[in-house]
């Protein structure tokens, strides 16, 4: 007869043969392992049944013993094996902690030193202050100083106001864009930039440089007199309603900054009540680029689309397949999305029409250029 035992171990052990005495010979016991997904293993012992020939009951009952014994020696080893293992965890997860608060640590010392280098510098140049070896408010500017305010300098007796914002500097040092003043350390707000450099055409202008909109950017950003929500009213004809675009920069300024920027974008939006913008072959509604052109999409699309953002994302309300407001329902609805293709920019004019009755509106929106 055989005997067999099962015992689930929770560390895996190596699988050996066994030799079991009975009487004068020696039995060979077959270990077998199983190992489940949770990192146990079943070992099975087995006596072979020749046993019973070569040793009588007597015998069959010492080889069991022996199998029994050995089996607490395996309990016994894989219980030391997995106290060893979990004093290692313990140990590893102490050195984790430790280089955790060691990070930690770092961190606050870097955020220290940053506190005390800003510290030094507002107060190296606080508002009064006097610099007997500074000759300018250009020279403050390239110590780091951005405080706008009144200075005492070498080359004055009395206070001189600088204005670090629209400060002018020497010819090679003038800003192009507000990502330069970004990589100088600059914050959002007014400066001065000269897109095309100090022997180009264009002459220096100022802009609002947003320094936090964009993670990593500096954005230039342009306004224009038409940011307004305004409304469309009394215009039947396709594009009988204009609004010119006046920008607080010239044409040919803007253009030398988008020249230079990496991308531009400006937005657009329409709210339409019984409102078309395309009716079959006929365009109710347009923008007109920098140079005079009938652009034939809108914010969200590719030129050449005569599409809206929901064309190209076939997400048009009802089942439209260019724009929102193609719909002419008595539902509020609305297309946006920006503008980006760099050729095209900036908007110069607004045209939009099927706003004849007082149950045909409609309002538009356009953004600032923004580029970096």
């Amino acid at each position: 007869m055989s005997y067999s035992m099962n015992l689930l171990v929770s560390l895996a052990v190596f699988c050996t043969a066994a030799h079991v005495s009975c009487g004068q010979s020696t039995q060979e016991v077959s270990a077998r392992c199983d190992y489940s997904r949770g990192g146990q293993a079943a070992y099975t012992f087995v006596l072979p049944p020749s046993s019973v020939h070569n040793c009588g009951s007597g015998s069959d009952q010492e080889g069991v013993s022996q199998l029994r014994d050995m089996v607490q020696q395996l309990q016994t080893n894989a219980q030391q094996q997995e106290t060893k293992v979990q004093q290692l965890e313990t140990k590893a997860q102490q050195l984790e902690t430790k280089a955790q608060q060691q990070e930690t640590e770092v961190q606050r010392l870097l955020t220290k030193v940053q506190v005390l280098e800003t510290k030094s510098l507002e107060d190296k140049c606080a508002e009064g202050h006097k610099f007997p070896g500074v000759p300018s408010c250009y020279h403050l500017w390239k110590l780091g100083c951005r405080q706008s305010g009144s200075y005492v300098v070498s080359s004055n007796v009395s206070d001189v106001y600088c204005d670090f914002k629209n400060l002018t500097l020497p010819p090679g040092e003038m800003p192009r864009s507000c990502s330069t003043l970004y990589e100088r350390g600059m914050v959002s707000g007014d400066y001065m930039i000269d897109p095309d450099g100090p022997e180009a055409g264009v002459e220096p202008f100022s802009v609002y440089c947003d320094m936090d909109y964009v993670p990593g950017k500096g954005e230039t950003v342009i306004s224009h007199d038409s940011e307004a929500r305004t409304p469309v009213t009394s215009h039947s004809a396709p594009g009988s309603y204009m609004r010119d675009v006046t920008y607080h920069a010239s044409l040919d300024q803007i253009r030398a900054l988008i020249y230079i920027s990496e991308s531009c974008r400006q937005f657009i939006k329409y709210e339409c009540f019984q409102s078309l913008m395309n009716d079959a072959n006929t365009d109710y509604a347009w923008w007109v680029t920098w140079d005079g052109r009938k652009a034939d999409y809108w914010g969200g699309a590719t030129p050449g689309s005569g599409m809206c953002a929901c064309g190209v994302e076939g997400t048009c309300d009802k089942g439209q397949t260019k724009c929102n407001c193609d719909n002419n329902d008595t539902a509020w609805r609305g297309d946006e999305g920006f503008l980006t293709h760099k050729p095209d920019l900036p908007v110069t004019q607004l045209r939009f029409g099927d706003t004849a009755s007082p149950f045909h509106l409609g309002f538009h929106r356009l953004g600032k250029l923004r580029c970096s």
